[in-house]
């Protein structure tokens, strides 16, 4: 085989790879999501500016861009995220659910794309007994659910939930009825994916196996930490 020859091999060969991994989220990839953000550096705020306002004509796709987009902007730090999310409980946990809600109120400003914040927010208006807020943020909350959701049927790698988080894969699976009790981390095609065996409440039998592709915050995530440790 000439070198020409082994490149164009080499290309094809790598080509392939990408193409197996590259799932489609409402017909675009990770990748390309992340070319638009690039290209247009003011989109996330601006569908985010709509989200929060509470904008019913966002489309699918607008829904995509806040819930992805929220670890591909840059600036995105999930180490500081998982200390903020972690402080938001651990207020309402001591009944401060004044300074809870500020907290998540602030947070989400900036991110409205993080859906442990809004899922915090819906139950520290429940615990302040604000009903109309409470269901407003928790019809915030499951139209970001959906993306994931929406993302594949979680039976195979190549229909991998794409999760942006990986709180959120305990939150889907919570959706879908069972309870996570077991998870991998495998590598697949240069993707980092959570096999995760589930079991339904009171229901032995009730057993279930998804798949997660998790390498949004693997490898985007543990990057981004990097640089703001540096």
């Amino acid at each position: 085989m000439n070198i020409n020859s082994l490149a164009l091999a080499t290309f094809l060969s790598a080509f392939s790879i990408f193409s197996a991994s590259a799932q489609t989220v409402y017909g675009e990839t990770i990748e390309v999501l992340d070319q638009r953000l690039k290209t247009d550096t003011t989109l996330y705020s601006r569908i985010g500016a709509r989200f929060l306002a509470g904008d019913a004509t966002l489309t699918n796709r607008d829904l995509s861009t806040i819930y992805y987009g929220n670890a591909l902007r840059r600036g995105y730090n999930p180490l500081q995220e998982e200390r903020i999310l972690d402080a938001m409980s651990s207020l309402g946990r001591r009944d401060r659910y004044a300074e809870a809600h500020s907290l998540c109120d602030n947070f989400l400003s900036k991110n409205p794309g993080s859906l442990a914040a809004w899922l915090e927010l819906a139950y520290t208006h429940y615990l302040l007994e604000d009903s109309l807020q409470t269901v407003e943020t928790y019809r915030k909350y499951y139209q970001l659910l959906d993306v994931p959701l929406k993302s594949g049927s979680g039976q195979s790698y190549e229909q991998a939930f794409v999760v942006a988080s990986l709180r959120d894969v305990e939150l889907v699976v919570d959706k879908l009825g069972f309870i996570a009790k077991d998870q991998s981390l495998v590598t697949k095609n240069g993707q980092r994916y959570h096999i995760v065996k589930c079991l339904k409440e009171g229901e032995k039998e009730a057993k279930q196996v998804y798949y997660f592709n998790v390498d949004l915050p693997m490898s985007r995530g543990m990057q981004q930490s990097l640089k703001k440790k540096k």
